[in-house]
């Protein structure tokens, strides 16, 4: 079991990642013509956003007025919270 849980956090935490690297892009993609971060984001959007669309729906009457997305932040510490529960 232990090398199931330490594999199960290792992707945890990649994903944790590909959020991370979502959000950044995020902040740039749309002001930028350089196709390699265009195509970063294209690719880890549609890794992540399945994941946070249940978290925006949830979070949306909460955020709707804040003008940000908080989404990536909720999401990473839930998976920081579900590695810790598994060492």
């Amino acid at each position: 079991m232990d090398m199931l849980a330490w594999f199960i956090s290792e992707l945890l935490e990649i994903f944790t990642i590909l959020v991370l690297a979502n959000a950044i892009l995020s902040w740039f993609v749309f002001g930028t013509q350089n196709s390699v971060v265009r195509q970063l984001y294209w690719w880890t959007s549609r890794v992540v956003d399945p994941v946070l669309g249940p978290i925006r729906n949830a979070l949306g009457p909460m955020t709707r007025n804040l003008g940000i997305d908080i989404s990536p932040f909720v999401l990473i510490i839930l998976l920081q919270f579900l590695r810790r529960i598994l060492w």
